[in-house]
């Protein structure tokens, strides 16, 4: 018994050693965690980087910025015309992007393969180029489709009969636009629906028009939906369009205020940034209401069992289907490009169509212009720069939320969050509140190329994430799990098996968001420097100078370098890579 007493441990050295053993197993089980957490806070305070500012200085000394926000003299004439351009923009925008996507969905297929990605080549022009080939061609006085049509009986005058200054073409112009983007929706929505349910009503004796009313648009509520917020809440952060055509009439959105606001001197950070509050508080509201009123979307869920589409498709039917998609891409793609080399390739704008006196004078004029040259270096090099951060971020935060049942539960829960975070949130805002913290004397980043590739990886952190997550998704788990069950390390996995077979999937996300990066203007143009200047500012630039042939070079240098984004996208992902647009 004594000795059985002196071999045995003491209750309290016990305790400490089942203490000690439950701190490693909580150590060691915590050891795995810490890189996703301490990528969780990365991601964070990337992205709270331009809207902690911009909240801050709308706020600070008792909110003077809100004060004097409510005492604005013009404040009501700002806010009428964002809120009538969003929803003029939102009405144009769903109403056209619908009507392409149910003309593509009704031509056959072989015709549908060759034309259905015809509505997306907007998105592939450069926005800035896109409204300066809509001013080429609308504007009142020397606007080539204006010329056109005052040569017809029907107009006369010398100018108009379409001003694409005034706002009411804003919207119009602003609508056809976004359109692409109702369609890209609409369209997949259609696809992923399938016609069994739509051949079952008409088997029952609905026509075309009640088929349409009472199965195919219900079924398609949540992609309608989630589109309306989407363009709705593009139309309402829209920068490029309301800065290029409402100058010469003096009209003013919010975006274009704040940034007269921020272009004098001194800059009233606190009133610039109060303008912009009322766009972020309704930009969450209305994310709350797309989460809300799509409830629970297995409701919505029309995949029936046949995969072979077996509508019966006219000819005729067919026919006025491919009219109505050309007509749009002639409209809002082909006409402004052409307009816009037409200009470029001219001595000056005149408005007249002369091609005896084509000249490429201004061609050689930009291509030799050093300060032209170091733009097109910059864009380059913070577009890949950022390309080549944002796609590893991405590819990592994916992973976190693929993989969130085997991860500490906070950790994908914040990623998918904050990940998304930008894209709720209009790009002209994150551009001030990056121009807000960049130009505070401790950071002092305002005007670099790291201030630019910064905030270029925040605003594409969501398409990399969504992209990428979509690539991992389609892999599905039975390889991974399988290389993990014969014994490979996750590491291992991910970079023998992984990495290879997501390869494609990456190479065309990588093409697509350097293609979105170099399109970009907001930003770019909030954060530019003496020396850091993109493509876009540059345009823009030599727009408010007057020189209209230099800049339609330049729009068709910017439009070649998005080219070459496309097609090595499509090398990568196939025709349906336009669709990540």
């Amino acid at each position: 018994m004594a000795s059985d007493l002196q071999t045995r441990p003491a209750p309290e050295a016990a305790d400490r050693s089942r203490a000690g053993a439950k701190l490693t197993r909580a150590s060691r089980a915590a050891r795995p965690h810490w890189p996703w957490a301490l990528l969780t806070v990365v991601t964070l305070a990337l992205v709270l980087v331009p809207l902690i500012p911009l909240m801050w200085q709308a706020w600070r000394d008792d909110a003077d910025g809100m004060t004097r926000l409510a005492g604005m003299s013009d404040l009501k004439d700002i806010a009428v015309n964002t809120l009538s351009l969003g929803i003029g923009a939102l009405v144009v925008g769903m109403v056209i992007g619908t009507v392409l996507a149910l003309a593509s969905y009704s031509m056959r297929p072989a015709l549908r393969k060759k034309i259905e990605f015809l509505p997306v080549l907007p998105m592939v022009v450069p926005s800035v180029a896109h409204v300066v080939g809509f001013v080429f061609l609308f504007s009142p006085e020397n606007g080539y489709a204006n010329t056109l049509l005052r040569a017809t009986p029907f107009f006369g005058g010398d100018s108009g009969p379409i001003n694409v200054y005034t706002f009411e073409w804003i919207i119009v112009y602003t609508g056809t636009h976004l359109a692409a983007f109702v369609y890209l929706f609409v369209y997949t929505g259609l696809r992923n629906l399938g016609s069994d349910y739509a051949l079952a009503a008409r088997v029952n004796g609905a026509g075309p028009v009640r088929s349409l009313f009472t199965v195919t648009l219900p079924l398609l509520r949540p992609t309608l939906v989630y589109s309306s917020v989407v363009v709705f809440l593009l139309s309402l952060g829209q920068f490029t369009g309301p800065l290029l055509l409402g100058r010469r009439e003096g009209l003013d959105v919010v975006t274009t205020k704040m940034y007269t606001l921020s272009a004098e001197y001194p800059v009233d950070y606190q009133l610039a940034s109060a303008l912009g509050v009322p766009l972020l508080l309704l930009a969450v509201f209305l994310v709350i209401f797309q989460t809300r009123s799509l409830g629970n979307q297995n409701r919505f869920v029309g995949q029936g069992a046949s995969s072979v589409d077996n509508r019966q498709l006219t000819r005729a039917g067919s026919a006025v289907s491919a009219c109505v998609v050309l007509a749009y891409t002639t409209i809002a793609a082909f006409l402004p490009l052409l307009a816009i080399a037409f200009v470029a390739l001219s001595p000056y704008w005149s408005g007249t169509l002369s091609l005896g006196d084509m000249t490429t004078q201004h061609v050689s004029t930009v291509l030799n212009d050093p300060q032209i040259l170091q733009a097109v270096t910059t864009t380059l090099t913070v577009s890949l720069t950022g390309v080549a951060i944002v796609i590893p971020l991405g590819m990592l935060i994916s992973l976190a939320i693929y993989n969130r049942d085997r991860m500490w539960r906070p950790v994908p829960a914040v990623l998918d969050l904050v990940a998304n975070l930008p894209l709720t949130v209009p790009a002209a805002l994150l551009g001030f509140g990056f121009l807000f913290a960049f130009s505070h004397p401790s950071i002092r980043l305002y005007g670099s190329q790291t201030s630019l590739i910064i905030a270029y990886v925040t605003i594409m952190l969501p398409y990399s994430v969504r992209y990428q997550l979509a690539t991992i998704m389609s892999l599905g788990r039975p390889m991974l799990e399988a290389s993990q069950v014969s014994g490979a390390h996750p590491l291992r996995t991910f970079f023998r098996v992984l990495l290879p077979m997501s390869r494609a999937g990456i190479a065309s996300s990588a093409a697509i968001i350097f293609v979105l990066l170099t399109h970009e203007f907001g930003v770019s143009l909030l954060l530019r420097g003496p020396t850091t200047r993109v493509l876009s500012v540059v345009l823009f630039d030599e727009y408010g100078g007057g020189t209209y042939a230099q800049v339609a070079v330049i729009a068709l240098l910017m439009t070649t370098v998005t080219g070459v984004g496309v097609m090595l996208a499509m090398v990568f992902g196939g025709r349906r890579a336009l669709e990540r647009l």
